[in-house]
Formats: structure tokens, sequence, C-alpha cells
């Protein structure tokens, strides 16, 4: 009897678990089916740093899912032209873009705030903004208005000021210019007399060496002698007060991350907080070396906004990114939010790194 009991309780447990693995069947295979994507970037190669980081994004995605996810990337241009990503990934022709959000400020002057804008927070001020504040909920807010996820994915840090063929001396100096300078820092130079245009990274050399442009900035020293900027252009300027903290994102269609296994979908998200931390340090320790060379290799002249050219283009930022703002309720919206969370983290910031960095010079 006792043996006939064990058999059966045996059956019993042998058709459970039977029965559970056959019911979970579907879900396991569907949540191991590999998934490939495309996605476009408007960085290119030769964009050290930016690129490459997105680069490894991809690699990482593929290791961490164990070739589930695949990513196929093409840099700006190669698939369709830089300002084209979002798009792309928007309509759903490629699954993921990269760039910059002020990149896509024609779509909604919202986008500024999230990439950067004059006199903002710096790199370690938005990534608290970001994870400890209101901006990525904001940032996913907007972007779910076309159809994308987004994560942020770098920072280069403060940036440098650009490269003129003149020095400036006065505010008078910017009338008449004509520079390459984007976002809403454009606006800023617009209203001091400066013709901006915004170029991608190839077409800035050329503009510069034909005279089509007589300023441009672009990021900082690693990029800029990449670019050979200092060859055509022999005045370069600090500090960067139109991008002090210039944020990079990956933004997923909806869709096509809606789709994901959950595990996917923290994999990218993982993968995006990893080279958002690993970009900002790649900025730190190669600039410093670039900027040497410049100076000591190539003669570059580094030169510092006078005092009252900074305070004259303060002022004026302050008036056109509050009437930006008053263009859209949503662009008020992140605009109020990002004031309040500058103001409350500069307290800390007056009393440790400003302190400390004064003591060091």
């Amino acid at each position: 009897m006792e043996r006939r009991a064990f058999l059966k309780q045996a059956t019993i447990g042998t058709a459970a678990v039977a029965a559970s693995l056959t019911v979970g069947a579907p879900a396991v295979i569907a949540s191991t089916k590999k998934i490939n994507w495309t996605a476009t970037s408007f960085w290119n190669p030769k964009v050290k740093i930016m690129f490459d980081g997105i680069k490894d994004f991809c690699q990482n995605v593929k290791e961490m899912s164990d070739g589930q996810l695949e990513i196929k990337l093409y840099g700006g241009g190669e698939l369709v032209p830089p300002f084209g990503a979002f798009d792309a990934v928007s309509q759903g022709t490629v699954q993921m873009g990269t760039g910059s959000p002020y990149f896509w400020a024609g779509k909604s002057t919202a986008f500024n705030w999230f990439g950067s804008i004059p006199f903002g927070m710096n790199a370690q001020s938005i990534n608290a903004w970001f994870y400890e504040g209101n901006g990525m909920a904001l940032m996913t807010e907007l972007y779910d208005q076309f159809n994308l996820v987004p994560r942020i994915v770098g920072n280069s840090g403060v940036q440098m000021g650009g490269w003129y063929r003149k020095k400036i001396n006065s505010i008078e100096d910017f009338k008449g210019l004509k520079m390459r300078i984007g976002s809403i820092a454009g606006k800023v130079l617009s209203e001091i007399g400066v013709t901006t245009v915004m170029l991608p990274p190839a077409e800035i050399f050329p503009s510069l060496e034909r005279g089509v442009v007589d300023a441009a900035e672009f990021v900082g020293p690693v990029h800029d002698i990449l670019l050979g900027l200092y060859k055509v252009a022999p005045y370069y300027y600090t500090p960067g007060w139109h991008e002090p903290g210039p944020v990079l994102d990956v933004f997923f269609n909806k869709k096509a991350y809606s789709d994901l296994p959950p595990h996917l979908q923290k994999i990218l998200d993982i993968a995006a907080a990893d080279i958002n931390i690993k970009t900002l340090a790649a900025f730190d320790a190669q600039s410093g070396v670039a900027l040497d060379k410049l100076v000591k290799e190539h003669g570059v002249q580094v030169e510092v906004y006078p005092d009252d050219v900074m305070q004259k283009i303060k002022e004026v930022s302050r008036e056109v990114i509050e009437a930006e703002a008053k263009k859209d309720p949503f662009a008020m919206r992140v605009h109020e939010d990002y004031k309040a969370f500058q103001a409350k983290i500069s307290t800390w910031g007056e009393m440790s790194e400003k302190v400390y960095w004064n003591k060091m010079a």
C-alpha cells in the first residue's frame, strides 16, 4: 500500500511538472526569440566619444542579452541625414536613434531644456535633475508625444565658447559676425547682431575655411582638434556659456520598445546609464590633453570672454529663455521645474565645488 501511494504521488508530481513546462513553453520561447534592430545616429564615426559611446552601447546590449537583442548602428548620413534620425525613429523606419535633445527643438522648443540652455546646469547637476528630480519624467512625457522612449547617454561637461577669426574685446565685436551655433544660444547671439547657422560636424571646417562663417562652436578640444578648426580660426574662447552641460540622448521607437520583454527593456535602460557615466569620464580625461596639444603644438591662443561681454550675454540669455518658454505651455512647465531644481542644487554647489575650485586656483 505504501508503494502504491508513493507511485501515485510521483505520477501526480511528474504530471504537474510536465503541465507547467507545457503551459510555460510559449512564454519561454517568446522571451528568447532573437531580435534585430536598426539604429541611426546624428554622429558619424569620425566624431569620437559620442559615436564610440553608442557603438559600445550596442555591443553591451548584445552581450548583456546573450545575443538576443542585436542593434545594427549607422552613422549620420549613412542611412538618413544626421538631422533625420528623430523622424526615422518616430515613424518606425528604424528602431533607435541618437543625438542631442536640442537638435530636435524644431519639433518643440521644450527639447532645448533637455539638451542645454545658456547659463544652465552643468553635467553633474543635470544628472541629479534626471535621476533624482523630475528631469527624466518630463523628458519621457515630451518624447512620448512623438512616439518615442528616451534615455540619456552622456554629457560633454562645460564646453568651449568657440573659434573666432578675430578677437572679441567688446559686445560690439559680435555685430555682423556669421557664426555656427544652434539652439537657444543662437537666438541669444542673434539678439546682439550675429547671423547664426546650424551645421553638421562635417560642414564646419569648410564653412570656416571659405568664409561662409566667421566663427564656430562645436564641442571642445577633443573634437575641435580632429576637425582641424585651429587651422582656420586662431582664437579659441572660453567658457562655453551656451552649453554648460549638454546632454546626449538615445531614443527608441515606442512600439518597438514596448514589444520587448521586460528584461530587454531593463538591459537598454542599464546600458544607457552606463554609457552616460563613461561618456562624461571620457571627456574629462581627454579634454585637457587635447587642449594642451592645441596650445603647444598648434599655437592656438586661448582667450577668456571679457567680463562685460559675459554679463551682457547673460542678461540677453535670460530674456530669450523666458520668451522661448512662453511659446509652449509644456516648455514653460519644464522651464519652471528646471529653474527650481537649479536654484535648489546651487546652494550646495556654492559651498562645495565653487569654493574648492577657487581655493585650487
